[in-house]
Parts: C-alpha cells; structure tokens; sequence
C-alpha cells in the first residue's frame, strides 16, 4: 500500500494522438544505413512492449489486419490517394505484418510507402490541372467532404473525378468564407463572383502545393516510416505511443509550461479552431483571438499567408510556435463572422493564471466555492509546492474563509496528469484512506491518501464531460464510491483505465569498444491498470455521473471506446472500504435534477442543435452554390444555436467573483488585477447553464438532510 509516490513517473492522462502528429526519430544521413536503421527500430520497439506493457496484445493475424487496415488509413484518411487495385495488391501483406514485426521486416512499410509516393505524385498533377480552370457552380452534383473508410476510387478517371469534385468543394467553402469574412452573408445568388472564386481557387491550389511538397520532400519517408511504427504501437493499446527522441509536448503540458503564443488548438475535420485562451499567453492579454476562432491561415516563414486547412498538427504547431518575441500572423474567423488578420508576439509561457484557481458564486443569498482545475499537473521545479494538489488545497483554505456553503470542483476537460497529485488530492476531501488500486503485470498496490482529516468536509460536487480522463476518473469515481458528494456531468467521463511511463528505445554503448549509445525514439508505454476502490475499472466505462445533464458536451468529442484496441473492461477482488456518511437525502436530491433536467429548454436545444447538425454532416456536400450556401448557413445555424443554449440569459446570469486569501491584508493583496486578469473566466462561469445546474443541486443537498431511514 502507498500513501503517495515521490517522483513517479506514472502518467494518468488522456494521451491518445493522432498517428501523423508523432515526432520523427533521428535517422542515420547515410541511405545505406537506413534499411538496418528501420528494422532495428522495430526489433527494439516490439521487445519493448513484449517486456513491458502491462497486457500486450498477441502480434498474429488479427494484429496484423488492425496495423494494416489502420497504417493504410493514416496515408490515405480520404481514400482519394490509392486505387481499389493498390488495395488489392497489398492485400497479401494483411497477415504477414505480425511475421515482419516479430523479425524487423519492413516489407509492407517500403511497398505501401512506394505505392503511395507515386499516387501523390500523379495527385499532384491532378491538383495543378483541375485548379488551373474556374469551377461551374451552377452545375447539380455532390460529394462527401469527410470520406472516413469510404470505398477508394476504382480507376484512375474516378479518381480524378473524385479529385475534381472534392476540390471545387474546398474552394466552395473558402469562398463561402471569403464572402462572410467580407460582411457579404447574404452571399448574393444571382452570380458567381469570379474575383472570389479565383482568390478561393487560389487558396486551395497553395494548400495542396505546400502538402504536397511535403509529401513527396526529402523527410517524407522518415515521417512516414514514424507513423508506421506509431501505428503498429497504437493498435497494441491506443495509449502506447511511439515518439522520436525530441517530442517534449507531453512533458511540457503535465509541468505547465512551454513556449508559444498560449493557445489550445482543438480540430474539426480537417480545420483548426482556438479551443481555449490560457490567461499567462500571450493570445489571451492580446485581446485579438477568440475562443473558437477558426484558423483560417497563419504567415509562414516568409511572410505568406498560409492555409492550415489539412495540415498535420504539428506543422501548425510548428507554425505558431517560434524564437521569443518573434510575431505570428494569423487569420482567424469566428464561425458566421468577418475574418479578421492579427499579429501576436510569442513569448514563453508558464501557465500560472491558468492552474487550480476558485471563485465564489452567490445565489438566494448562500455563497457556493467553485474550483476549476484543468491538469493534474506537477510543480516544474520538482518540490512539489506547486503542483496540482497543493494549489487546490490554497483555492479549498480560501473558500472556507469566504464561508462557502458548499464546493464545485469542475474537472470538465481534464484528461489527467500526474498520479501522485491526485491521490494527494483525496487529503483536500476525504479522510486518509484509499483513492485508487494500480495493477501491474505481477502486482497491485491500493494507492491512500495522506493520513489527515480532510480540508473541507461540507458539501460537494464533482463536474465532469466525456473529456474527463484518467486522473480525472481516479477522482470523480473516488468520490463516488465514497459517498463523498454528487458527480454531475455527461453520460459518461472518457473512460481511460490505464497508466503509462516514458521509456527510452535504443541499446547502450559501450566507452571501453568505443560504440556509443543509440536512440530509436521512445515511447509512452501502457504499464499498469487502475481501478477504483470498490474493484472495478473505469476502462472503457468511465464514471458515470449521478446526476447527468448532456449526453455528450461536444458532437466531435471521441472517448475510449471509440478506440478499436483500447483494453477490456474488468474488475478485481480487493479489500473493503468505509463510505462516508452522507449529509443529504440522495434519492430526492437526484430525482429533483432529473426532472429540472428534462424540462431545461436550454438542453433541450443542444441536444436537438447537436442532432440536426451531425446528420448534416453526414450528408453529401452540394456542389452547387445555391444549394452549398443552405447547407452552410445552415450547418452555422446550428453551432451558433448550441453556442447560445449553454450561455444563460442576462436575467438568469449568476453572481460571480474572485475567492480571495481574507487572512492577508487588503493593502498587500492584488485584488484589483486578480479580477481583471480573470474578467472573462468570471464571465464564463456566470453564464454557464451547466454550473447554474450545479448550484441548484447544492441548494437541494442543503436543504433536504439525511433522513435517520434513508440509505444509499
């Protein structure tokens, strides 16, 4: 058993990636060596997991379909690359890949990258010959604009057909924005605007131009060959990631700081949008972008302003991220609106404004603690006064000296972090006792929190959406299994049961031969399953909430069991534990927020919005600029209609402010810049229906006791 683990280098966090955002591992410059290089990586990579994971799957014929359907999808996500007869041809490798991995064979890697290098090429011509003439938009026809898995062309000319249609739908969409971004909304129909549609052709052709130059680059093997060796890791677990030997992103995250302009970009197809502002970035205090803002373009090196539309996520990272000081040029368009152009200065970030940080929220005259953590993230300099745990307990002290009558800890998008901070984190609610079990390959340890009485033992309520995660999990289901307050939030958190630690691939030198060390990249390898205090995983399951609001919070959100390879689901036989006495009548206290629920008007509409918009999505695209312009308009109805179902009336609005430390004196305290730095967080929480709910369930919890006969 252990109280808490110093310096553990297990990762509770939601880390799936996509497979074309690995790094690229450090290939030898001779081409000779290549070969030897590759199979080497492999041999390494696989005796690894075969060593280590916590479950490795059997490398057979089964394994071997999964990496090859999954690698040949990672190429070619559009299916507007090969031919069905590509397809046919590397049939024969669909049951050999567990053989080619077992022995450092990269057969199916070098004939499928070959295929595919002269598919790229023949669609770059492609590209240069349909962009080279203006489309017809008055011409009746469609096209699915997102092809996932969609049969792949059977010719060559349906091939270039399907190119035709798919790029006159690009170059549709970015005049549609064009138009928008100019104030046109009405986007007169009774012609095409030929200066615009060669501006959207344009911007298309330099897209497709930038791909594919990169595609068919020097480099382009070896990131290839990166995300082969991803693939063949995620199909083990979709948490065992292969990264080359320079991929600091993770690290950077869980210690909350990096370098950039401060923004978490989220993706919608092949799009980037700012899913969200951290207060210490440099975006943030320049008031110019916007959450949600659609990345439209952002200025490469030479000025030019670039269209992010399709490229991998790291480029765009790459892109933004640059030397201190240095200024970024971007694009950006709120959904519906008028694009605008700004420029912001990069900066090194230490996301201090945005860790563990409360407020105080005041309703019928009882005052509420809200705490809002997005990462259970460390303290970067190592001596853990900074971290996760710690922060939360300040933000816990200081709501007790604001008398909160009850508190909301909102971990609504956090995929987790470090493991040590959130078993420590059970000291804040809960007396000393057990927080999580962790099983290895051979054993399992119950995981307690400190022996102390916990810092707060009044009311509390746990908010979680299907981007809970990991960490995340470990804490709502603890609070769950305890009887320590009400987890409200979607139908269910993500669902990942699993552990991972960072471990190096490669092979050791040795100074007296005078070979030195050798790195294949490394990898986050799934090592341990954790479970709850009562026995059974969050794997695949996640937590599911006692009182539930939305099914899910956001249509393009994917959860763990939208994985293929994600582990089982189980349960283990482990010690009994002692609830807390609960201080509240469960069954009415529920029941009441149920039927509020079902009657709320405002989730009534995203639930209806969300409905009406994903069977748009899966409707062809038409290709004409009438019937284009409905959709669109429409498909931006929606989303604008879901944006302003969760954001409360101004009659409804509720009453925020900053918590404040009431045992310093005012004079040395920095209220008045505190508020202001935090002006639209405050902002956000007052008009946020999914805290409104929140509050009214804390006020039922306070005014229905525990009756002496009632049981949960």
């Amino acid at each position: 058993m252990k109280a808490f683990i110093p310096g553990s280098r297990l990762l509770l966090t939601c880390c799936a990636v996509a497979t074309g955002m690995a790094a690229m591992a450090q290939a030898p410059a001779d081409p000779n060596k290549i070969p030897a290089y590759h199979s080497a990586v492999i041999t390494h990579t696989i005796d690894k997991i075969k060593k280590k994971h916590f479950n490795p799957k059997p490398i057979d014929d089964t394994y071997s379909a999964a990496v090859w359907n999954r690698f040949i999808y990672t190429l070619d996500p559009n299916s507007y690359f090969f031919l069905q007869g590509d397809i046919a041809q590397l049939a024969g490798y669909k049951h050999q890949i567990d053989d080619e991995l077992n022995t450092g064979s990269t057969a199916f890697f070098d004939a499928t990258y070959k295929l595919y290098s002269e598919r790229v090429k023949e669609a770059s011509q492609l590209c240069t010959e349909i962009l080279a003439t203006p489309f017809d938009f008055s011409k009746k026809e469609s096209v699915m604009g997102w092809r996932k898995e969609l049969p792949f062309p059977a010719n060559k000319t349906e091939r270039a057909e399907l190119w035709r249609k798919l790029l006159k739908y690009y170059t549709l969409r970015h005049y549609m924005e064009m138009k928008v971004a100019a104030g046109d909304s009405a986007v007169t129909l009774a012609g095409v605007d030929t200066a615009i549609e060669a501006k959207a052709r344009e911007k298309v052709r330099k897209f497709y131009e930038s791909f594919f130059r990169q595609a068919m680059g020097n480099k382009s093997a070896e990131e290839k060959f990166t995300q082969y060796v991803t693939v063949v890791t995620m199909e083990i677990d979709p948490h065992t990631v292969y990264a080359g030997p320079k991929d600091q992103s993770f690290n950077e995250a869980l210690n909350k700081r990096y370098f950039g302009l401060g923004m978490e970009l989220g993706t919608k197809e092949a799009d980037y949008y700012v899913k969200r502002l951290l207060p210490g970035g440099t975006a943030y205090r320049s008031g110019e972008v916007k959450e949600n803002d659609n990345i439209i373009a952002v200025a490469d090196s030479k000025g030019d302003m670039l269209p992010v539309t399709g490229l991998a996520a790291n480029e765009v990272t790459g892109m933004i991220r640059g030397e201190k000081g240095t200024a970024v040029k971007m694009t950006l368009q709120q959904p519906g609106e008028k694009a605008r152009v700004v420029t912001v200065r990069r900066d090194e970030v230490i996301d201090m404004e945005n860790r563990a940080k409360s407020a105080v929220v005041e309703k019928d005259g009882k005052r509420f603690g809200y705490i809002y953590l997005p990462m259970f993230y460390t303290d970067v300099t190592g001596n853990k006064t900074n971290g996760a745990f710690n922060d939360v307990a300040r933000e816990v002290e200081k709501l007790k000296e604001e008398e909160v009558a009850g508190i909301i800890m909102d971990l609504r998008g956090n995929g987790g972090g470090a493991l040590d901070e959130v078993v420590r984190m059970g000291a804040c609610f809960v007396p000393g006792g057990p927080m999580s079990w962790l099983r290895a390959k051979t054993v399992i340890n119950r995981y307690n929190s400190p022996e102390m009485p916990p810092l707060y033992d009044g009311p509390l309520t746990v908010l979680v959406d299907e981007n809970s995660a990991s960490a995340s999990e470990i804490f709502a289901a603890a609070m769950q299994d305890l009887g320590r307050g009400l987890i409200i939030g979607t139908s269910s958190t993500f669902g990942k049961g699993t552990a991972q630690m960072n471990v190096n691939i490669g092979k050791l030198g040795d100074p007296q031969q005078g070979t030195t060390d050798v790195s294949y990249g490394s990898m986050r390898l799934t090592v341990e399953k954790f479970y709850r205090i009562n026995g059974t995983s969050t794997q695949l399951k996640g937590v599911i909430p006692d009182i539930i609001l939305q099914d899910k919070m956001n249509l393009l959100s994917f959860v763990e069991k939208d994985f293929t390879s994600a582990l089982a689901f189980d349960t283990v036989g482990v010690m009994p534990f002692k609830r807390v006495p609960l201080t509240f009548d469960y069954n009415t206290v529920v029941e009441k927020a149920r039927t509020r629920i079902a009657r709320n008007t405002a989730y009534m509409a995203v639930a209806a919005n969300t409905q009406r918009l994903k069977a748009l999505t899966a409707q062809p695209a038409a290709l004409d600029l009438a019937t284009f312009r409905a959709q669109y308009l429409q498909s931006a109805g929606y989303e604008k209609a879901i944006r302003d179902a969760k954001v409360l009336q101004d009659s409804q609005r509720l009453i925020v402010s900053l918590s404040a430390n009431r045992s310093i004196n005012p004079l040395l305290r920095k209220d008045e810049a505190e508020k202001t730095t935090n002006k639209d967080w405050l902002q956000r929480i007052s008009t946020d229906v999914y805290i409104a709910e929140t509050i009214q369930v804390m006020e039922d919890m306070l005014t229905h006791p525990m009756a002496a006969t009632n049981t949960h």
